[in-house]
């Protein structure tokens, strides 16, 4: 007897609270799904996405695996290992599926070399990888996002950094 008065009382608490956690998950449900679209979809300018076109360079990845270490313009043959170039990629807009492609030229223009680098998933904002210069001299190095729909390729700029390559 005891205890069905105990369930009894435990029923009827939770009958007045059934409205309160309803609002409560519902509210739960619209900031995650807030949180979930403003972080990957849809792409947009860094004011929506909270992300901004960025090419930094580096000589490779922090201990946290998502930072670069040695972040510079300036790098020398030797400290590189023979010109290993770390870089990260940000965009503002998502990369919905394209792949990204890095021109390295001269500062005349004159092409030096050209990456294309397929990202290891097909949507996100930023992309950590790296490539070599294996020459001394001054570079311009280029990000673009590649669509190819089937009409042709099209090239979207994303941003832009010197390179300086020592001995």
């Amino acid at each position: 007897m005891q205890s069905i008065t105990m369930q009894q009382n435990f029923n009827r608490l939770l009958s007045g609270t059934v409205q309160a956690q309803k609002s409560i998950l519902l509210s739960c449900l619209i900031l995650t799904l807030s949180v979930m679209m403003s972080a990957c979809g849809g792409g947009g300018s860094s004011s929506t996405s909270g992300f901004s076109d960025q090419l930094a360079l580096g000589t490779g990845l922090a201990g946290n695996g998502f930072d670069l270490a040695g972040e510079a313009q300036t790098f020398s043959l030797v400290a590189t290992g023979g010109g290993t170039i770390t870089f990260r990629l940000e965009s503002a807009a998502d990369f919905e599926g394209r792949f990204v492609r890095l021109y390295i030229n001269y500062p005349t223009g004159t092409p030096y070399w050209q990456n294309d680098i397929i990202p290891p998933q097909a949507d996100g904002h930023i992309l950590l990888s790296s490539f070599r210069v294996t020459d001394v001299g001054t570079y311009v190095v280029k990000a673009y996002l590649v669509s190819d729909s089937g009409g042709g390729v099209t090239e979207t700029h994303v941003a832009d950094a010197t390179l300086v390559m020592t001995p």
